[in-house]
């Protein structure tokens, strides 16, 4: 360990002194190292300790690095000799550490006692493999934080372009507002200046002609030619009523000035703006571990089909089996505890209000709440499309058919249809509403998309990947975090918010996935349950 040393006597300083000298007073600078006996040794010192510890590795001044380890027989805390054990605490302790902290302890070991038969045993023969596959596991946690900083770092630079390219796109509209508002300008302007140019032109027109009249008037008027003089007079005053016309006319109208009244809601918006838009620090989630589980009421039973999955917050969990056309409750150990029976093909569900979910099912939709650890249909009704899958948000259900999305009341009633796709069949395969309601993301099984909607049902963005093949059922939590599934590549993969990205591939066919439908996140405990040909898959995530 570091130290320094002062000789009172010549005041030098050492940045390591001997360990044995300074027994003896003495200030010498160290030269060697020995970590078995944490001592620092001179040239003169070292050559006594070859001799009795001959089988110890010292280090020379060249592998200074090594110097600086931790001391094995000292207390981390005072610094004295480790002396006993203090089983109570399982601590290591010097005497001030028993004076101190461990006076009404029962069970205190003297050290070099407790070592005798541990020699020997197991623990210590396996410590050398244990600390190896400990380090190893560093090694690989060291290696998958770098890759992390790495996508952090590649995250930030991305952000960062798309932060500049927006801010090109807002200086573009700006631009162009510009020059639509100069070209605006500009069409004033030239239709001002012709308007006064035509008045400019007009009054030099009338001033020369007055000029012309009257020089002509003058020459005749000196001839003393009556006739001829009054003529030029009746001409003279005709010029004169048409200057004063012209006059009239021209001051009559009233004077124009150019304006500009700028659009300040634009001004008043960006300054009310804080930033270009919002920077999140958003959980990635990877597979931990994975368990598959038999969702069967008994062995009659078809394999299980899960088309649909939901958790209520008891802990109970409602999953929709088409292949035997029953909705199911398990508990929070996957045992299936109740089931209901539907005349077809249940689907997508959906919590509602309260224990009460609504499933999709042919062309009907059924209510069903969950009641004392027991299912109970409470009503149900009939609409004229395919029920292919359904959510919910704020007293609205969102209802597909294979190629259409539409928008009913919790009556049943039309609203609108939001949105359709009548490229192929399964354009609409499922839906899930963001927790604002702002959102709505459609899984396109027929083109492997996935699709953003607004309210509306304009597309705001579709994701592609090819860890997306016939992408089925999909799920939103309450924080924005999105998980779809892949039916033909076996995946389930989280995206952003806004589907223009993959951030993660959560689970794999090889880990145990297969033919995934259905998903279900819980951010409390960081399961994810996944609904699929056979079963459920638990995986632990995080």
């Amino acid at each position: 360990m570091a130290t320094l040393s002062l000789n009172k006597a010549s005041e030098q300083v050492f940045d390591y002194s001997c360990s044995k000298c300074e027994e003896h007073d003495l200030t010498t600078e160290a030269q060697h190292y020995c970590p078995e006996c944490e001592d620092y040794l001179c040239d003169k010192c070292v050559k006594l300790h070859n001799e009795y510890h001959s089988k110890h590795t010292v280090f020379e001044r060249e592998d200074i690095q090594m110097w600086e380890g931790f001391p094995i027989r000292s207390c981390d805390q005072h610094g004295n000799k480790l002396e006993v054990h203090c089983n109570d605490h399982q601590e290591l302790c010097c005497s001030v550490c028993v004076a101190l902290n461990h006076r009404q302890c029962i069970s205190i070991s003297y050290l070099p006692n407790l070592a005798k038969s541990f020699l020997k045993t197991a623990d210590l023969k396996q410590l050398s493999a244990a600390m190896e596959k400990m380090r190893s596991r560093l090694d690989e946690l060291k290696n998958a934080r770098r890759k992390d900083h790495a996508s952090l770092k590649y995250s930030y630079k991305h952000i960062i372009a798309v932060i500049k390219a927006f801010r090109k796109e807002i200086n573009t509209i700006l631009d162009q507002l510009e020059k639509q508002t100069v070209k605006q300008l500009d069409s004033m302007m030239n239709d001002l200046e012709m308007c006064v140019k035509d008045d400019i032109e007009s009054c030099a027109n009338m001033h020369d002609k007055l000029k012309i009249m009257m020089e002509k008037y003058q020459l005749i008027s000196v001839k003393h030619k009556v006739t001829t003089s009054y003529i030029a007079y009746r001409r003279c005053q005709d010029q004169l009523t048409k200057c004063q016309s012209v006059i009239h006319e021209i001051e009559a109208r009233p004077k124009q000035k150019l304006l500009f009244n700028p659009k300040t809601k634009i001004e008043t918006f960006l300054k009310c703006l804080d930033n270009l838009g919002h920077t999140d620090i958003f959980q990635v989630y990877n597979w931990r571990s994975l368990k598959h589980v038999s969702v069967k009421k008994d062995r009659s039973e078809l394999a299980c089909h899960i088309d649909g999955i939901y958790e209520l917050p008891n802990g109970d969990i409602v999953i929709a089996d088409s292949s035997n056309k029953r909705v199911k409750l398990l508990n929070s150990q996957y045992q299936v505890i109740a089931h209901n029976d539907l005349p077809d093909y249940p689907q997508q569900l959906c919590h509602t209000i309260g224990e009460e979910v609504a499933v999709a099912a042919g062309h009907e939709v059924h209510f069903i709440k969950v009641s004392r650890g027991g299912l109970q249909e409470v009503r149900k009704f009939t609409i004229d499309h395919d029920c292919f899958s359904i959510a919910h948000h704020k007293g609205q259900l969102y209802v597909g058919s294979t190629t259409a999305l539409y928008r009913h009341n919790m009556d049943g009633e039309v609203v609108d249809k939001v949105y359709e796709d009548m490229s192929g069949d399964l354009t609409v395969y499922r839906c899930a509403v963001s927790p604002d309601g702002e959102r709505i993301y459609v899984t396109n099984n027929y083109a492997h998309k996935l699709l953003i909607l607004n309210k509306n049902g304009q597309v705001l963005s579709t994701l592609e990947d090819p860890e997306l093949r016939a992408p089925t059922g999909l799920c939103v939590s309450p924080s924005g975090h999105v998980f779809v599934c892949g039916l033909e590549s076996n995946t389930v993969i989280q995206v952003d918010r806004e589907a223009k990205q993959k951030l993660a591939t959560v689970a794999r066919g090889s880990e145990g996935l297969w033919r995934p439908k259905s998903v279900w996140f819980n951010e409390k405990t960081s399961f994810l349950l996944v609904g699929d040909i056979g079963g459920i898959s638990v995986l632990k995530i995080g």
